[in-house]
């Protein structure tokens, strides 16, 4: 590997001296065409001559322009290259993926972190069959519905259908955060609002309808019955505060 490297460099040195070399002469070739057209226009009736001359000079242009170009995508191709050596000697951490049980609630993230291997296709379908099983927890629901497909290329796409049919059909998740939404409403019910830890509230709220808008169930849709389920998880004193504000913006209004 050492020697190769040692000799592509000799060779990319002993390139760019050449084309130095073909520059510097081209250069002093297109001078002395410069001359030479002046003189062949001092002579009468040589529009033959200068015809002739210009098409064997421009054929001779055209080629050291097409080796410049080639030159510079050389130059372009070993930067690049260099550059993502140099990327490829950084030392990121391992990224851990949070690995699937079965639970309904997980599969969103997981499939959201799992499309990208999906998407690849330089990954060959029983690659991607392993990286799935590896992706699950050992013993879960998960894992036995994905072991239940012997591992080959044929059955990969099955064991994905059959996981997404299990775990992932929208209309149960919807059903599930839903019910989410409700345990919450009675919750408050039975302990009381002015007891509710507000910033823990929000944030189990937030991450809910951000579920629910991930699978197309919008505010602007469906907000003519999550706003009533929002608004009976809040204290009573932030919903009399939020009305007061409202009914301010809409007064300045």
């Amino acid at each position: 590997m050492t020697m190769d490297l040692t000799l592509l460099k000799t060779l990319r040195k002993s390139s760019r001296t050449s084309f130095t070399q073909i520059s510097d002469k081209f250069s002093r070739l297109d001078t002395c065409e410069a001359e030479i057209t002046n003189l062949i226009l001092e002579i009468e009736d040589a529009e033959q001559a200068y015809e002739e001359d210009f098409l064997s000079n421009e054929k001779y242009r055209n080629k050291y322009t097409e080796l410049c170009s080639q030159i510079e995508q050389m130059c372009l191709k070993d930067s690049s290259t260099k550059d993502f050596s140099e990327k490829r000697k950084l030392k990121l951490p391992k990224i851990e993926l949070k690995k699937f049980d079965g639970d309904d609630k997980d599969y969103l993230i997981f499939r959201s972190k799992f499309r990208k291997i999906r998407g690849d296709s330089s990954i060959p379908n029983e690659d991607k069959f392993q990286y799935f099983l590896q992706a699950v927890v050992p013993k879960s629901k998960a894992a036995r519905v994905i072991e239940s497909f012997p591992a080959t290329v044929d059955n990969y796409q099955k064991a994905i259908s059959q996981l997404q049919e299990r775990f992932g059909r929208d209309d149960l998740l919807v059903q599930i955060y839903v019910r989410d939404l409700l345990s919450m409403v009675m919750k408050n019910a039975v302990t009381g609002r002015s007891k509710t830890d507000l910033p823990a509230l929000y944030d189990e709220l937030e991450a809910k309808i951000r579920a629910l808008e991930g699978l197309g169930r919008t505010q602007e849709k469906y907000g003519v019955f999550l706003s009533p389920l929002v608004e009976s998880c809040l204290p009573e004193e932030v919903l009399v505060a939020w009305e007061r504000s409202r009914n301010h913006s809409l007064n300045r209004d």
